[in-house]
């Protein structure tokens, strides 16, 4: 977790945009709750979308989230490292491959399990790497 209340102390410029860009953050939590909602009628044959349409209902939102969560980790401690860019290629794949599977005729439930994994990537590289290099950049922040 970054002690954004620290850096926010320090650096008040910042607050604006990370206040803000919290904003889009929640939207896109709550567009993966509508989003399985429109998985949840596909599956139980209500809905009038194709397969595709319907995982990317969900897929959008989320791969909108890990980007949010690396823009907003971006505007606080305004250091990109490297190995995000690692992380939200993992993350790529990981959101366009359920679509992909329904295109292929895979179950709803499957692409859906596929695409759970996406925030995963984010997750093992930060207990991996990250939390070493963010540690590194906070601490030329706050001192």
């Amino acid at each position: 977790m970054i002690p954004g209340g620290e850096v926010l102390h320090r650096r008040r410029e910042r607050s604006f945009a990370w206040g803000y860009g919290h904003i889009l953050l929640f939207a896109a939590i709550a567009g993966v709750g509508a989003g399985l909602h429109v998985a949840a009628s596909y599956i139980e044959h209500e809905a009038h979308i194709g397969a595709v349409a319907t995982v990317l209902t969900v897929a959008v939102p989320v791969a909108l989230y890990v980007l949010m969560v690396y823009v907003l980790h971006d505007v606080l401690i305004r250091r990109f490292d490297a190995v995000h860019w690692l992380l939200l290629a993992g993350t790529a794949v990981l959101v366009i491959a359920p679509a992909l599977l329904a295109a292929a005729g895979v179950s709803m439930a499957v692409c859906l399990v596929v695409l759970t994994f996406a925030p995963v990537v984010s997750v093992v590289g930060y207990e991996t790497v990250g939390l070493r290099h963010q540690e590194e950049a906070i601490a030329g922040i706050i001192g």
